[in-house]
């Protein structure tokens, strides 16, 4: 069944600058400025659910693999990092923070970049920054500023501009099939994150901290690059990149979807930033903590694919993506705070896992259906800017949490807090999006 735009799209609603209206003036500015020529225009839309979109799949998968296979496996360095006593939980929860923060932080202007350069040169360049920060922090982990300028800072620019290419252009080519493009698109992360984890592990046990992360730093070369080649998009999207248009912003359907985006973010990374460290504290080896958040990172996997194919097949991509933010609130809060065997640790994993699959691998298509198929590159760079305080404090947060409470030395309970503050938030932006979903359609039982 095809993901038609709902009638949001269609009538203007109740609100005082309906998101029709807003959508219809974004077309005619662009209209005016940079209108799509007509062959571009037959080629969007007649050329959806081709077979020529497969490729462009498995490349943002590939990408997705190394990229966000990095920024879920930090949890790894940072324990190392934490044994070394290079500092604190917090401190080093930035370092990671800020290399998945730039992603939405520079969103609306890799957008701009796209327009100007296309998809594939983007992607390439973002292909060298992202192997740059992470072979140099090889060199920079006895240093905290060095390892922000490094793992932050240059790994953070690569994956801002791999992110919105790999996350859009294979949407692009599809329509009765987005959902399961996208979920397996997002899947590389989770079997990346899953993978990365284990090796990563193997890797310091033989080489040091210091030969992982330059290992690491070249695998992303190898694989990124080349990868790059392949995000070809249909001809002219990349010239639909419209200028942000923040007329938008008077659209309540907008508004609860940036709001519902900024809250989710911010308990995102928590799971898989604290649990090495929640695992070691209750006396469990490295290796353990390694294997428990791999099977975390597979469990995502599953989840963004199983999801993804949901969202076609059965519930609808806003449904779908409301009962992902549900299961991971109520498993955050449920199980979390009393996994102290490793039974309940692992089925913990797999249940929460599965449920931040969907986050990701759903927000492409949630847009589409709830804004429409046009200019799904700068509404998700605009939206995903909402991301930035999330992405960048988020985990933190969770860090000085566990600090303010005893730290990893104090047990179960000192994870607590961190744990409830994570689980809250998550539920909360499940309900912010259960309102856009009831603005969208009423019907309880309806697909959206």
């Amino acid at each position: 069944m095809s993901l038609r735009p709902p009638a949001i799209i269609r009538r203007p609603s109740s609100d005082a600058d309906g998101i029709s209206h807003e959508l219809s003036r974004v077309n005619s500015d662009i209209g005016r400025n940079e209108r799509l020529g007509s062959h571009d225009q037959a080629f969007l839309s007649n050329n959806w659910d081709r077979k020529e979109g497969w490729p462009v799949v498995a490349a943002g998968s590939a990408i997705f693999f190394v990229y966000l296979g990095l920024v879920y496996s930090y949890g790894i360095v940072q324990l190392h990092l934490a044994d070394a006593h290079l500092a604190s939980a917090s401190t080093l929860s930035f370092i990671g923070s800020l290399g998945a923060a730039m992603s939405p932080l520079m969103g609306m202007i890799v957008a701009r970049i796209i327009k100007r350069i296309g998809y594939r040169a983007t992607a390439f360049i973002g292909s060298i920054f992202l192997g740059l920060g992470e072979f140099t922090a090889g060199w920079s982990t006895q240093s905290v500023p060095a390892m922000f300028a490094t793992q932050g800072f240059l790994f953070g620019i690569g994956a801002a501009m791999l992110f919105l290419p790999a996350a859009t252009v294979p949407s692009l080519w599809f329509k009765k099939k987005r959902g399961l493009a996208t979920g397996l698109v997002y899947g590389g992360a989770g079997l990346g994150s899953a993978v990365i984890a284990i090796s990563l592990e193997e890797l310091i046990s033989v080489t040091g901290l210091e030969g992982a992360l330059k290992i690491l730093g070249g695998m992303a070369w190898g694989i990124c690059i080349p990868a790059s080649y392949f995000l070809k998009a249909p001809a002219g999207s990349a010239r639909a990149v419209s200028s942000i248009q923040w007329r938008l912003l008077r659209s309540l359907r907008f508004i609860l979807m940036l709001l519902m985006g900024a809250i989710a973010t911010f308990p995102l990374f928590v799971p898989p930033f604290l649990l090495p460290l929640y695992i070691s504290s209750i006396g469990f080896s490295s290796r353990v903590a390694a294997s428990i958040l791999a099977a975390w990172n597979f469990a995502s996997a599953l989840g963004r694919i199983g999801m993804g194919f949901g969202a076609d097949i059965f519930l609808g991509p806003v449904n779908s993506m409301i009962l992902s933010l549900t299961v991971i609130g109520i498993s955050a809060m449920a199980l979390w705070p009393f996994a102290s065997s490793l039974g309940l640790l692992i089925f913990f994993a797999i249940i929460n896992g599965m449920g931040s699959g969907g986050f990701f691998s759903l927000m492409p298509v949630v847009v589409g259906a709830v804004f429409g198929d046009g200019q799904l590159a700068y509404i998700m760079s605009m939206l995903s800017t909402s991301w930035t305080f999330g992405y960048f404090l988020g985990s933190p947060i969770a860090g000085y949490l566990l600090d303010a409470y005893g730290g990893t030395d104090a047990g179960l309970a000192a994870f607590r807090p961190a744990i409830f503050y994570a689980g809250s938030l998550t539920l909360a932006s499940a309900g912010l999006l259960l309102s856009v979903r009831l603005m969208v359609n009423r019907k309880i039982f309806a697909r959206v």
